[in-house]
């Protein structure tokens, strides 16, 4: 099994890449770390830790990890028009009925990080689905980190295709530009699932109805959690009425699991740093001699969907 570190902001796209890593017999999740980014670190920490009891995994530790960017203020709105105040789409509610969480390990993400990797050098993945900045931190406090671990794969960028929030960039990596670049620049092993293949990857319609259809309990609190997801993807015309939805940390853990689904480039990638015009912008030079990312260009969408449904819909054994 390869282990991997989820670097993680739930989310509710973050709670689909959870639940398919937990029910992945490919991948053995030694820890989540949390981040701010679809809410505040709090929430995003505390959502973490209802989806674990939610799955019966609360033998996973969960380490809190920042609370803003490196060098920028926070961006105080979070992402609550995509995944709501609470960051999953209003079922939060639903905690009160499960009892209390278990509570979150006492240590900060990126020294966990440091520990984790640093004691099993070349064999810890870190699945990055949020803001880079535990990263970062981690990179930057240990100077072997980026030649101990096996690889960084980073869910954002954009290289073919435009933006989320930017014409240009994305959230992952606009919110913390700074945090990205360290990381790109560092030497460690990168691949880069960015929008170029999450734009791909629908949940058809029938997909969504067998996972709402479940007796998982984790599936079941996505299905309540996508409704939000798929109002806020229609009213903003990201998708129509019918359309199925794209949960877009998704295919980062897919390519963990199943990286021969994908079409992947090398390139020397650079983040843009200082244009608020182009701020976070992931610059690929597809010719350099020396590169440092193997950048996603495509997928076989239908058999990640498919790999993805299976695994959601599987009863808890």
């Amino acid at each position: 099994m390869k282990q991997v570190i989820i670097d993680t902001d739930p989310g509710i796209d973050d709670l689909a890449a959870l639940l398919l890593a937990l029910a992945s017999p490919e991948l053995e999740v030694v820890a989540l770390s949390t981040i701010y980014g679809n809410s505040s670190v709090d929430t995003c920490t505390a959502n973490a830790l209802h989806l674990l009891k939610t799955a019966g995994r609360t033998d996973i530790p969960v380490y809190r990890g920042a609370g803003k960017p490196l060098l920028r203020p926070a961006n105080e709105g979070w992402a609550s028009h995509i995944h709501g105040g609470d960051g999953l789409g209003g079922v939060t509610i639903a905690k009160e009925e499960t009892g209390p969480v278990v509570a979150v390990a006492g240590k900060h993400a990126a020294v966990a990080m440091i520990e984790t990797v640093m004691a099993r050098p070349g064999e810890v993945t870190i699945l990055a689905l949020g803001r880079m900045t535990n990263v970062a931190l981690a990179l930057s406090l240990e100077p072997e980190f980026a030649g101990s671990v096996r690889e960084v794969i980073v869910m954002g960028g954009a290289v073919t295709v435009p933006g989320n929030v930017s014409q240009v960039a994305t959230a992952n990596l606009h919110e913390d530009p700074e945090a990205a670049s360290i990381l790109y620049q560092s030497g460690a092993p990168i691949v880069q699932v960015g929008l170029d293949v999450c734009n791909r990857v629908t949940v058809t319609p029938t997909q969504l109805e067998a996972i709402a259809g479940s007796s998982n309990p984790g599936a079941q609190l996505l299905s309540r959690a996508t409704a939000y997801l798929r109002k806020a993807y229609i009213t903003t015309g990201r998708i129509g009425p019918d359309d199925g939805v794209r949960y877009n940390d998704m295919p980062a853990v897919g390519y963990a699991i199943k990286p021969d689904l994908f079409t992947v480039k090398p390139a020397q990638v650079e983040i843009e740093t200082r244009s608020e015009l182009t701020r976070g912008q992931t610059v690929a030079d597809w010719q350099a001699a020396e590169t440092n990312a193997q950048v996603c260009l495509d997928v076989d969408s239908g058999a990640l969907t498919e790999l993805f449904a299976e695994r959601l819909t599987k009863p808890v054994s």
